[in-house]
């Protein structure tokens, strides 16, 4: 995995966390809108070829379904990837975003 898609599964997963603690369901926490890197206020700063590449990278690996459409969804490998690898949730994810930010 490259470090631009360690960052992006990383600002995704933490907006699938604060979804879920909001009380959304998994299936309705997991589904991102084509708009979701123009709001992201890491991901926002990237080209748009950018997010468009490193989405595919992570398609590839299993992490998001990509639609035609745009909208794209985390999936069940890419959660239990993120679970396993921040066992201490949001917090811990918060910090490793934050020293990835230059």
């Amino acid at each position: 995995m490259t470090k631009d898609a360690d960052k992006m599964i990383c600002c995704i997963y933490k907006e699938y966390l604060q979804r879920r603690k909001l009380g959304n369901s998994i299936a309705e926490s997991s589904l991102f809108s084509s708009e979701y890197f123009k709001n992201d206020p890491v991901l926002s700063k990237w080209h748009p070829d950018d997010c468009t590449e490193i989405a595919r990278e992570l398609k590839k690996m299993g992490f998001l379904d990509i639609w035609v459409s745009g909208k794209f969804i985390l999936t069940s490998e890419a959660i239990t990837y993120m679970e396993n690898r921040f066992k201490n949730g949001i917090v811990e994810l918060t910090d490793f975003i934050s020293k990835l930010i230059p």
